[in-house]
């Protein structure tokens, strides 16, 4: 790995150690059970396909691997559902509040910290692996897919979703409106504005003020641009991804279908409230933000012959 790489990945890893997915989505103290909980219902009230598009009640007795576990959200449902789960972050503080949260709730499993690129498990060690909008994080994404192929059992599958360039919010909201939107934030009127118009927190808007006021040449590339508009301001890195590409990442599995979900609703001025449920479904299949990946390995040889 190039010494820019290690450095980008290190800016990632201080990234989210600092800011660790989802904690900004419960106002009650962190680590505590009620912390726990309110993430969880933020989570499934805002993204509620997840249920689904995962389905964790398949996974019972399964050997599960987490990349991204994050809070412990979704591994928790994987652990309910029996399956036997293991869990890896980057940072040391996902891991730490998940343990914490399978601790507080009872549920059995195991953490490490862990890089996605070079995964410390033996070739074929699991039957499924789980990672949902993590590996567009990582330096090399292809490698990080290599990993999962590398440790998934033959005729195991891997679940991954990756933030869609072909969606409605990469197209319009980040190129356009928030582009536009982001001179707005040079005065405090303009500031308030936006929040008004967009809901998005004060306290974000300004820190996105802020990095404007630093280096707005930096601040307006596209490709820092898309990364401080994915998961909040100083997000060193974020990628989008195309059906095409997809498939190309993944095209060391024998079978990939894909599906595309999550249109927020906040996201569109005005008509956005107007939506019902089967309307947001229907227009997040093709322009959703969320690239969901369903790609098995193939089957050994072996046992292919066995099963004709």
């Amino acid at each position: 790995m190039s010494d820019n790489s290690n450095n980008l990945k290190e800016r990632v890893r201080a990234f989210w150690q600092q800011n660790p997915c989802g904690t900004k989505f419960s106002d009650a103290e962190m680590g505590t059970r009620l912390f726990f909980e309110r993430v969880e219902e933020h989570r499934y009230t805002k993204e509620w396909h997840i249920p689904v598009a995962a389905d964790f009640q398949s996974a019972r007795g399964l050997r599960v691997l987490e990349i991204g576990c994050g809070l412990g959200t979704d591994g928790a449902q994987f652990a309910k559902a029996g399956a036997i789960y293991t869990g890896v972050d980057l940072t040391d503080a996902a891991v730490d509040l998940a343990r914490k949260r399978f601790e507080l709730f009872g549920l059995p499993g195991t953490f490490r910290t862990a890089d996605a690129e070079n995964l410390d498990f033996a070739d074929e060690s699991f039957d499924l692996v789980y990672s949902h909008g993590v590996l567009h994080h990582t330096p090399d994404t292809a490698r990080a897919v290599r990993e999962v192929h590398r440790v998934l059992r033959p005729g195991g599958s891997a679940v991954v979703m990756l933030y869609h360039r072909d969606s409605y919010n990469y197209r319009i909201n980040i190129r356009v409106l928030r582009r536009a939107g982001a001179h707005l934030l040079k005065s405090e009127t303009g500031l308030k504005l936006v929040h008004r118009l967009t809901g998005e927190p004060v306290e974000s808007l300004r820190e996105h003020a802020q990095s404007l006021k630093e280096d707005a040449r930096s601040y307006l590339k596209p490709d820092e641009f898309l990364s401080q508009h994915t998961d909040g301001a100083g997000n060193p890195l974020a990628r989008v991804y195309s059906r095409i590409q997809a498939r190309e990442l993944f095209k060391d599995f024998a079978e990939v279908e894909l599906a595309t979900h999550f249109l927020n609703k906040r996201w569109l001025p005005v008509l956005g409230s107007l939506l019902t449920r089967k309307m947001e479904t229907r227009l997040a299949s093709q322009w959703g933000w969320h690239l969901w990946i369903y790609a098995k390995k193939q089957e050994s040889e072996h046992g292919s012959q066995e099963s004709e």
